[in-house]
């Protein structure tokens, strides 16, 4: 009997770790690809404003769900005490994003000491 619910539990911890294939709504998550900690992280992009708290370097954050989401939206943030914004116009001509599993790719340009800008790219899960 042991063995069976040590195997039940097993099997039911690696089932609820698999992403749901079929999600119910919008889930996205940030991809930090810089090489600095982003501290403070807020993205809307449609919708009320979604905190993401902190992610590491090379990280990537857990996913959150958004009401609605383009592929590309307002970003706040703070690299080494600077904070950095994506700020867009509008969404006219975009078409909103549809249930699925989404990234929101964040890396930092800095070629430029004087003008360090954010980069946003958007991953679809395959």
């Amino acid at each position: 009997m042991k063995n069976f619910f040590g195997l039940f539990l097993t099997l039911f911890l690696v089932t609820a770790c698999i992403d749901d294939p079929d999600p119910e709504g919008i889930l996205i998550r940030v991809e930090n690809a810089s090489s600095v900690d982003f501290k403070d992280i807020r993205i809307s992009s449609g919708s009320t404003p979604v905190e993401f708290s902190d992610v590491k370097a090379g990280k990537k954050s857990e996913y959150k769900e958004f009401e609605s989401a383009y592929r590309y939206g307002f970003v706040s943030l703070l690299a080494n005490g600077t904070e950095l914004r994506i700020q867009p116009f509008d969404y006219v001509g975009e078409t909103p994003l549809s249930k699925g599993y989404y990234t929101y790719k964040l890396d930092i340009d800095d070629s430029n000491p004087d003008n360090i800008y954010l980069l946003m790219e958007l991953v679809v899960k395959n």
